[in-house]
């Protein structure tokens, strides 16, 4: 069980100074070169996927999602320009995103590390006008950074943390040099591994669903999944396994989707095999070939695995590192949400 009592950190009083000044916030119009090179930055652009790639695109392309909240909060260390932590509270053209909090290299893992500035983050929030702390369903992070933010946002907001995480998983990452290129064959197949294309936007929304049902209460009803789908395709980031059967119809057999793009790093987000094709190592094939095509424009591959998920295997298989407990270099994440009863319950 997931601990997020107060009790385990020092909360800021009346006595003490704010550290609100230590907090600088941004919207898509005005993020600083300084805040762009820490998320670009070679240390730290793996865990900054989460936030990188959607930033890069609505301060691209101001006319995307007009009128939506992106909002980005930066702390330094006081009196110096050291930025410490990058975070975001942003939406896509689905839902509201969890907020989202990437530590910048280096990183000391101690609590005294986390606990100031995710109390500055706090206060920074509550402090914003028209913020509304509803809007705070989920925080995203390193174990660590995201269960000071629980602490802090249950204590300071008043809205109290779940006791199981929405998400426990690896971030692993796979690159030109960690890729297993090749693999097992199908046998007897007639087969083919492809983007999708409109034409599969039905077959994709119901896999889309599907996917959606194995992480509640993140599911999707049939409207949202089929925009889903379409959205997915339309951007080109969602690939195929085509099988024909016997009588020459086809089936998808697993889907794999690409987001979160920026320059040197991509992210799979969705792979789903339906039970009547599973165990027959089709994922593995379609995440293999992703991984090819990726990588070809990109220097590494991400993707988040759940600590319990059999498919760790798979994917260690195809070249992805650190998906493991005992690796010395696993990096934990964990989703932790908020009482559902109180919070506005958002989509990623």
């Amino acid at each position: 069980m997931l601990a997020c009592h107060p009790s385990s950190f020092t909360i800021l009083t009346q006595d003490m100074p704010s550290l609100i000044p230590s907090v600088r916030c941004f919207d898509r119009t005005n993020i600083p070169e300084e805040v762009w090179g820490a998320l670009r930055d070679r240390d730290n652009v793996a865990r900054a996927n989460v936030i990188l790639p959607h930033a890069e695109k609505v301060s691209s392309h101001r006319e995307f999602l007009l009128d939506s909240e992106q909002l980005w909060l930066v702390y330094s260390e006081p009196t110096t320009s050291n930025i410490r932590f990058i975070l975001s509270c942003t939406e896509g053209p689905l839902g509201k995103y969890p907020v989202f909090i990437v530590p910048v290299a280096p990183i000391t893992f101690t609590p005294e590390f986390f606990q100031g500035p995710m109390e500055a983050f706090c206060e920074a929030l509550l402090n914003k006008v028209d913020f509304r702390k509803q809007r705070v369903f989920s925080v995203f992070s390193v174990e660590p950074v995201a269960e000071a933010f629980a602490s802090a946002w249950e204590k300071i907001a008043g809205i109290r943390c779940m006791a199981e995480p929405y998400y426990d998983a690896f971030l692993s990452v796979c690159t030109s040099e960690t890729l297993v290129r090749n693999g097992p064959q199908p046998e007897d197949e007639d087969v083919e591994l492809r983007l999708a294309v409109p034409q599969d936007a039905d077959k994709i929304s119901k896999l889309c669903q599907e996917f959606s049902n194995t992480s509640p209460p993140f599911t999707l009803s049939d409207e949202q999944a089929s925009e889903e789908a379409e959205l997915l395709i339309e951007n080109g980031q969602v690939w195929v396994y085509e099988i024909k059967e016997e009588g020459g119809e086809t089936d998808i057999a697993s889907i794999v989707a690409a987001t979160r793009q920026s320059d040197t790093v991509a992210a799979i987000t969705k792979v789903y095999t339906p039970e009547k094709w599973r165990r027959k190592g089709r994922a593995e094939r379609l995440v293999r070939r992703v991984c090819r095509e990726l990588l070809k424009t990109h220097e590494q591959v991400v993707l988040y695995v759940g600590t319990t998920n059999l498919a760790q295997n798979m994917y260690n298989r195809v070249g992805f590192q650190n998906i493991c407990r005992e690796t010395p270099r696993a990096e934990r994440w964990l989703e932790i949400g908020f009482d559902r009863a109180e919070v506005e319950r958002g989509h990623w």
